[in-house]
């Protein structure tokens, strides 16, 4: 699948009202989406990866103890907006439901307060708050039966997380968390929310993983992964490089996909003989080496990753199409 990480109008902020008592989410923001994904559609990308809640600046309900209490009035609206929009262009979406972020150690931003929900993945009683108040609302609306079941087939797959490598404790944990979450009570949440969005059959469910080298770690049956992913900027240093990395290599069970690579492309590496490198060109590189789809980061210029040029983007989707024998006229 051809994709891209849109990622998001303003971080955490996208789906109903925000911490600072602000409103503008998708709905007001959809003629600038609409065309947004025209565009892509015209590109020839399929499916759009959306971060969601991130931090849980915007959205969420949190009661006074702190812990998740359900949705803002807007944030489903803005929701079934986003699918709707994606429909229409004939795009899928990868909604990501949290950032890393969420449990980073609170700050004040502008007066209010992020982050600082570390017990929300960390507790067993903050799990199941989240899994009551947020997961199972979700299943239940866009799943089979629910009762926005037809936009529930927007969902490419569910990204529970994403980049946990940050916050667990046997791989690579920032050092803005409290306490690095031990590996295995992490996944205790990822299996029950995997199982929880199946059991409505409300869509695909995957995990945003950030490096190649712990891709194996989520690879287990009882997530329930329908794909992986690995983001694979490049870090030799502290991961594998994707270039000398074959899908295969790695062992897994199941299809990974790149789910973040820069839009700038990799720089060169003298040292060690590694040439610079186009977006084009390493989505080309991960598909000949066994990756299910590579998408790059970003169609927005959030960062300095970003924005993508819309020609490379093109080029992105005639390789692909020239790789499985598919005819590039068709697009407009």
């Amino acid at each position: 699948m051809v994709g891209v990480n849109y990622p998001w109008r303003r971080y955490g902020g996208d789906f109903g009202p925000t911490v600072w008592h602000t409103t503008h989410g998708i709905r007001a923001d959809h003629a600038v989406i609409a065309a947004d994904f025209t565009a892509m559609a015209a590109a020839g990308v399929e499916v759009v990866r959306w971060f969601v809640f991130t931090d849980a600046r915007g959205g969420l309900r949190v009661d006074r103890q702190g812990w998740p209490a359900g949705f803002l009035d807007g944030a489903l609206d803005d929701l079934d907006a986003l699918f709707s929009l994606a429909l229409a262009a004939g795009l899928r979406v990868v909604p990501v439901l949290f950032d890393h972020t969420l449990v980073f150690a609170p700050t004040d931003a502008g007066g209010a307060r992020v982050g600082g929900h570390y017990a929300w993945l960390a507790d067993p009683d903050g799990q199941a708050r989240l899994l009551e108040a947020v997961i199972a609302p979700l299943a239940a609306r866009y799943g089979a039966g629910g009762a926005r079941a037809p936009l529930g087939a927007a969902v490419h797959a569910w990204d529970l997380l994403n980049e946990p490598d940050w916050i667990v404790a046997e791989h690579h944990p920032n050092r803005r968390v409290p306490a690095p979450i031990p590996f295995d009570v992490l996944a205790a949440w990822v299996r029950a929310a995997s199982a929880t969005l199946r059991g409505r059959q409300a869509g695909a469910v995957t995990i945003g993983n950030a490096r190649l080298r712990f891709a194996a770690w989520w690879d287990d049956p009882a997530f329930g992964f329908d794909f992986l992913q690995a983001h694979t900027y490049y870090d030799p240093e502290h991961d594998f490089d994707l270039l000398a990395t074959p899908a295969a290599a790695l062992e897994l069970t199941r299809p990974i996909v790149v789910g973040e690579y820069s839009a700038r492309g990799d720089a060169a590496d003298d040292a060690r003989r590694r040439p610079a490198l186009s977006a084009a060109r390493l989505a080309d590189e991960a598909s000949t080496l066994g990756y299910a789809g590579a998408w790059p980061w970003s169609w927005r210029g959030v960062d300095s990753h970003g924005p993508l040029p819309h020609a490379d983007l093109r080029d992105i989707r005639a390789a692909v199409d020239a790789r499985l024998g598919r005819d590039t006229t068709r697009r407009t």
